[in-house]
């Protein structure tokens, strides 16, 4: 089963790598990892139009109206909110490198367009609100060993250094979101989320990532983490699709 991999280039068979913005549609995937920081600055790069950005089909992505040859920035992060609702709603999961959630101010259309915006959340859980900034220093520790990102902490958790971590102060957090890695001063930084019959997951960033040295054993360490994430459920009725078309 292949994966969709946004914004950080992971050499792997399996893994189709592509921009937030070049990606074809989402809902074409079950599994869809995007590093959250590269997210915004290609959305910031394609509202000042440099450097230039195309869409899947090759038009120029513009903060602007659409044309024959060009394509609205404010419609394609529009349609990456559907498309993302219904790849949730087949049971998909959206692996998120996290930090925390910015205003993105100038997109034509779309006046303070956040970086979460795009991905739903479960009920009671905002982006926004419940996911704080943080500034950790390198160091996480597995809080839940039989969950399917565990080998991710196992792997890297001496150099993961989280920018975001999880409020779990809501009272119905434990009904939607499950916490399988803990910073040492025991902030919820590696996180499930429950989404319809979907999973968002977000994890702490390695605190450097080198070229050489750390792609090929983290595509294989994030291909083994989704390879042990339970299977969509593609055939079962979509709450999101179905809220979205009344």
């Amino acid at each position: 089963m292949r994966a969709l991999v946004l914004g950080i280039p992971l050499p792997h068979i399996t893994f189709d790598n592509y921009s937030f913005l070049s990606a074809p549609s989402l809902f074409d995937y079950d599994r869809i990892i995007v590093d959250m920081s590269a997210l915004s600055e290609a959305v910031e790069q394609a509202r000042d139009g440099s450097p230039e950005h195309r869409t899947h089909s090759g038009q120029t992505v513009v903060n602007g109206p659409s044309s024959t040859r060009t394509f609205s920035l404010t419609e394609l992060l529009r349609l990456r909110r559907l498309e993302a609702e219904r790849a949730l709603a087949r049971g998909g999961t959206v692996v998120c490198l996290a930090y925390p959630d910015v205003a993105h101010e100038g997109i034509a259309g779309l006046p303070g367009w956040r970086r979460y915006d795009w991905l739903p959340a479960p009920e009671g859980f905002s982006y926004t609100e419940h996911l704080l900034a943080g500034f950790g220093k390198p160091g996480v520790e597995i809080a839940d060993a039989e969950h399917a990102f565990a080998p991710y902490v196992k792997a890297f958790g001496g150099r993961l250094a989280f920018r975001a971590y999880a409020s779990e102060q809501d009272e119905g957090f434990s009904q939607y979101g499950r916490v399988f890695a803990r910073s040492l001063g025991g902030a919820a930084v590696g996180v499930e989320l429950e989404v319809g019959t979907g999973r968002v997951i977000l994890l702490p960033p390695l605190d450097s990532l080198n070229y050489s040295n750390d792609r090929v054993p983290l595509a294989n360490v994030l291909c083994d983490c989704l390879e042990r994430m339970p299977a969509g459920t593609a055939d079962e009725p979509s709450q999101l699709i179905d809220k979205e078309a009344s």
